[in-house]
């Protein structure tokens, strides 16, 4: 039985892969492990992306997208701190009745 996590992705079994060319992106308890990242300045994300992110933290921030390492389909994009993971945390869990 396969689950629809979104319009990119798709889960069978434990496995997550890209609805798009079938490659396997990652697993239930990681969506996107094998997923291909790059990472760049926040104002990369667009002209909305102006302020310097130091007026508003110590950390370093950074403009993350992540892609599908077959088809390079976007998968996610996040302005987040630079040591954080990436943020997808999705994912299903069995509940018992």
């Amino acid at each position: 039985m396969s689950i629809d996590l979104d319009e990119n992705l798709v889960q069978e079994g434990d496995v997550v892969t890209c609805r798009h060319c079938q490659t396997q992106v990652g697993a239930q308890d990681d969506p996107v492990r094998d997923a291909r990242v790059r990472e760049s300045e926040p104002g990369d994300a667009g002209p909305s992306v102006h302020e310097d992110a130091s007026h508003f933290t110590d950390r370093v921030i950074v403009f993350r997208q992540v892609f599908c390492p077959g088809c390079l389909t976007l998968l996610q994009a996040e302005i987040v701190p630079a040591d954080e993971a990436p943020g997808r945390t999705r994912s299903v869990k069995q509940v018992s009745t």
